[in-house]
C-alpha cells in the first residue's frame, strides 16, 4: 500500500478517537447535569463512544467488509470485548498510577489514554477488523 494510503488511514483513526473522545465527554457531561450519579454517567458515556468507535471503525477506518448476521455479531462482539479490555487497562493503570506511585489524576489519565488508543488501534486492526491487512 502506498505511504499516502497509510497516512490517510492512520489521520481517519486519529479523527474517529478524537470524535469519539468529544462524544464521550458530552454524553458523559449530559447525564451529569441530569442528575446521574457520576458512575452511571460515565457507563452510560463509555457504552456510547464505543458504538460510536465501532461504527466510525468499521466504516471508515478499517473499511470492513462483513455482512451477515453472524459475521457482524462477531465483529461486534470482538470489538465490544477489545474495549472493555482496555477499559479494565485504563482503571487499572490510573489506580497503579494515582494510588500506589501517587501521581497527579489528570497526568495519569493523560497517559493511560496514550496506552489505550495505541491498544484500541492494535487490537482493532489485527483482532477485529484484520480483514484487511494492507496497512
Amino acid at each position: 500500500m502506498a505511504l499516502k494510503e497509510k497516512i490517510r488511514h492512520y489521520c481517519l483513526y486519529i479523527i474517529f478517537g478524537v470524535i469519539t473522545t468529544l462524544v464521550n465527554l458530552v454524553v458523559f457531561r449530559v447525564f451529569l447535569e441530569f442528575g446521574l450519579h457520576y458512575t452511571i454517567s460515565a457507563t452510560i458515556a463509555f457504552a456510547v463512544a464505543i458504538i460510536t468507535a465501532y461504527y466510525t471503525n468499521k466504516t471508515w477506518v478499517f473499511g470492513s467488509q462483513r455482512k451477515g448476521v453472524t459475521a457482524v455479531f462477531k465483529e461486534l462482539t470482538s470489538f465490544f470485548s477489545a474495549r472493555i479490555f482496555t477499559y479494565f487497562v485504563d482503571i487499572a493503570g490510573l489506580l497503579i498510577l494515582v494510588e500506589l506511585l501517587k501521581q497527579d489524576p489528570f497526568i495519569s489519565k493523560l497517559l493511560m489514554n496514550i496506552v489505550v488508543v495505541l491498544l484500541n488501534y492494535i487490537l482493532s486492526r489485527w483482532v477485529v477488523f484484520k480483514a484487511r491487512q494492507e496497512y
